[in-house]
């Protein structure tokens, strides 16, 4: 009887053991795997010459992504839905790049005003953003909504590119401009 009471608590354990090397494992692997989806995502800044540089990158790819979802049939709503969390999941990380380390630095110098025209704007883009995450995405509206959004985008970012951003850039020194990507970059990696 003896015998038998000391083999419970090994087989116990053993089973423990393993379940734990187990979930040890798999919290190991899904970690690698959320570094390798940050380092991708973040891929088109972190690859950039500069800020600047990376940010128009991420413009580029932010219309690329709608110009795909436009081109998305009504009658794939799945598909539309899946489209819509990857460019949503874009858009608020390349808005906290901005909101959290370029604007800021906008607003040191002469373009405070800017800088807030900025800001409105991003609330502007995330309210379409709601209202297409919540719309039925066979609804023909979806599609008007989308161009809605991507004509206020273009503008917003053909601003940011073509004047403010390149005015910053030249204000700053090189370090600044270097320390500046760095923030940035930092800033992207955490919602990546």
């Amino acid at each position: 009887m003896a015998h038998s009471r000391t083999q419970a608590p090994r087989n116990g354990s053993s089973v423990l053991g393993t379940s734990i090397k187990g979930l040890l494992l798999t919290a190991g692997v899904a970690a690698i795997a959320n570094i390798g989806r940050k380092t991708a995502v973040q891929a088109p800044t972190a690859m950039a010459d500069d800020w600047c540089a990376g940010l128009a990158r991420e413009h580029k790819a932010t219309l690329a992504v709608i110009d795909k979802l436009q081109a998305v049939s009504p009658e794939h709503p799945e598909r539309r839905t899946m489209m819509m969390i990857s460019l949503t999941h874009m858009i608020s990380k390349h808005a906290m790049q901005e909101e959290n380390v370029i604007y800021p630095m906008l607003r040191r110098g002469e373009s405070a005003e800017a800088a807030d025209a900025l800001n409105r704007e991003h609330g502007q883009v995330k309210a379409m953003l709601y209202e297409l995450n919540h719309m039925e995405k066979g609804n023909p509206a979806f599609v008007t909504t989308l161009g809605e959004l991507r004509s206020a985008l273009e503008e917003h970012m053909r601003e940011e590119e073509d004047s403010l951003f390149p005015a910053l850039r030249e204000r700053l020194s090189e370090d600044e401009n270097r320390k500046l990507s760095r923030e940035m970059n930092m800033a992207g990696l955490m919602l990546a």
